[in-house]
């Protein structure tokens, strides 16, 4: 059997550059660049990992962290947001780490789609929590 290279963790909490930023909470996209202080320019792909807790009126919707590649195709995992009838307060929490290969452009893209969450009630964020070298 073939062993697993090691990877190289990241700690936010030691290295804050590694918080992207928060999750976009209206449709749309944000583009966050890694920082080479996180992750080099040279490694083959990065540990993602996106989060929320958000308390209100939801609809269904999902948000894409996605990288693009050499052949302009992009790479991508999704996070989703639960709902429940329209008419109900809910609380809601979610959370994904994915392993995604490293963006040709040194930036990922995370994307709302289809939700509308509620400005007072929502938190949200993208961190990079490790990398894989080449």
């Amino acid at each position: 059997m073939a062993s697993v290279s090691p990877w190289v963790s990241v700690e936010p909490s030691t290295n804050p550059a590694a918080i992207l930023g928060p999750l976009p909470a209206t449709p749309g996209s944000v583009v966050y660049p890694i920082p080479e202080s996180v992750v080099p320019a040279t490694a083959a792909g990065i540990l993602v990992f996106a989060w929320y807790a958000v308390y209100g009126q939801l609809t269904d919707g999902w948000w894409h962290c996605a990288v693009n590649l050499e052949d302009g195709a992009q790479n991508w995992f999704s996070l989703m947001i639960g709902a429940a009838a329209a008419s109900q307060t809910v609380s809601a929490c979610n959370s994904q780490t994915f392993w995604l290969p490293m963006p040709v452009d040194g930036a990922l893209e995370v994307t709302l789609f289809n939700g509308q969450l509620p400005a007072d009630g929502f938190q949200g964020g993208v961190e990079i929590h490790g990398y894989a070298p080449c």
